[in-house]
């Protein structure tokens, strides 16, 4: 919230006829102090003196909003910005929360009050900053981290902010700069290390990045983060062995994995292969959401929706079967590629995604009748026997290691006569191992077993790339089974 200071009597007056002044200044040394039931009775003991009294009003709205009480919040502070309409800290604190709520327009708008009161002070422009890079706005949040800057070229956190926004658009000597100046500013901040490995290591100086890491790892042991960054640059040194220890640390310290640690294991033979954690797989593609589409169609040569539609196309041709689809199911239907693609073959959509910025994504195409964020199995199992004409998955199922479970729900959820068709990435030995890319490869035994296993007809199989990495073509799979 926004920096409050404290406004103290030289001498504490009698507790006897205290002030709603005096009953404030009480209020807020226990509030700073993180003893928030005497802060909140200290300050509605003031309110109950002086309804009025703007500054009681306001940090009781920052009482409510460490509870987590946030209407309660926004509520008090804007009854404080009407007691006194000319502190800017009222309305950075309500700016903060209202974006809390994702009410960002107001939001915006409470900033840009803040900062015509204090148009000098760096506070606000680093809040409205954080808005616009909520928002996706990154070229407008860096001018605004940087005008911070410039007001306050002592503040680590503008510089520190500019940094990570520098580092998201690729641009890693600019952002290193920016890193090291807030880190002379205000020394080993955790973030700001990171950030500069992360620098270091995209620059290619991978051991200056892997003693930043080591020094992060000494500062907070007990962060999964720290210890996955230092396995990831050790691997690279050819340290295999602490690579591994420092990615079992990861995952010893959070067994969600939410980092994929454990991913990295399997890779690397360390870890029995295993699904993946569903904390990880949400959170990377939570990171992916905003630039998706264009990470994978630009500069990966993604083509899985429009391989899947040819593939539906010529197996009803081939089949003598209509290439048109009353209800569809999207397993894994990211932003929403895949039924921009089939919009012309299915008349309804249900898409299903473990990734809550994904489905925002997708429910923004307007494609979808109904969106579910959960994983694909789960998503199968709460839809009734026979309610789909089609389920498709476009270069999710590479997420999946045993292909069974959702070949088999897919199958009781298809009507007879419908159709599954998934793409797959392809190795050439048996089952299925932990790819280089972070994702499952699986041979085509094993696909076509597992597709006859689930009760399904194969009707299309072939090789085919969906995406290429370092310029090469990812071998693949892409496969139409009918359910009998």
């Amino acid at each position: 919230m926004g920096r409050l200071r404290p406004r103290f009597k030289s001498h504490e007056q009698s507790r006897t006829n205290r002030s709603p002044a005096d009953l404030y200044d009480a209020a807020l040394r226990h509030f700073l102090c993180k003893r928030v039931g005497p802060a909140e009775d200290r300050a509605r003991q003031a309110l109950a003196l002086d309804p009025k009294h703007a500054d009681s009003l306001h940090l009781l709205g920052l009482v409510h909003a460490q509870t987590n009480r946030l209407d309660l919040a926004i509520d008090l502070i804007a009854s404080a910005i009407r007691c006194n309409p000319n502190n800017h800290e009222y309305f950075l604190n309500l700016g903060e929360l209202l974006q809390r709520q994702n009410k960002l327009e107001e939001a915006r708008k409470s900033f840009d009050l803040a900062i015509r009161l204090a148009p000098n002070l760096a506070a606000g422009w680093i809040k409205l900053g954080d808005l616009l890079q909520n928002q996706g706005r990154r070229d407008e949040a860096l001018l605004t981290y940087e005008h911070a800057f410039t007001l306050d070229p002592d503040n680590a956190d503008a510089a520190a902010r500019s940094g990570l926004i520098l580092l998201g658009l690729r641009r890693y000597e600019e952002a290193l700069a920016r890193f090291d100046l807030s880190e002379a500013i205000s020394p080993d901040q955790i973030e700001v290390l990171c950030g500069r490995g992360d620098c270091l290591h995209n620059l290619g100086r991978t051991a200056e990045a892997a003693a930043i890491y080591r020094r992060a790892s000494e500062l907070v042991p007990d962060r999964a983060s720290v210890w996955r960054l230092l396995g990831k640059v050790l691997e690279q040194l050819g340290d295999r062995n602490e690579a591994i220890k420092a990615l079992t640390r990861a995952r010893e310290l959070d067994p969600s994995d939410p980092f994929g640690a454990g991913v990295e294991l399997m890779r690397l033979g360390a870890a029995e292969l295993s699904e993946m954690p569903p904390a990880f797989v949400r959170s990377l593609f939570d990171q992916y959401a905003p630039t998706f589409d264009a990470a994978l169609v630009q500069r990966l040569g993604y083509r899985g929706p429009s391989v899947l539609f040819e593939a539906v196309r010529s197996a009803c041709l081939a089949h003598r079967k209509p290439a048109r689809f009353k209800h569809a199911i999207d397993l894994g239907c990211g932003t929403g590629l895949a039924a921009a693609a089939f919009a012309e073959m299915v008349d309804q959509f249900i898409g299903i995604d473990l990734s809550p910025g994904m489905i925002e994504k997708a429910r923004a195409t307007g494609l979808y009748a109904g969106l579910e964020v959960t994983d694909m199995l789960e998503g199968l199992r709460k839809t009734p026997d026979s309610g789909a004409d089609l389920v498709l998955s476009a270069d999710a199922v590479v997420y999946v290691a045993d292909l069974f479970p959702v070949l088999k729900q897919a199958s009781r959820v298809l009507a007879s006569g419908g159709l599954l068709a998934f793409t797959l990435e392809r190795h050439d030995g048996g089952g299925f191992i932990m790819g280089e890319g972070r994702r499952y490869a699986h041979s085509a035994s094993y696909a076509r077993a597992s597709i006859e296993k689930a009760g399904l007809v194969v009707l299309q199989f072939e090789q085919h790339s969906a995406r290429c990495e370092a310029g090469v073509p990812v071998p693949g799979l892409v496969i139409v089974a009918e359910k009998s």
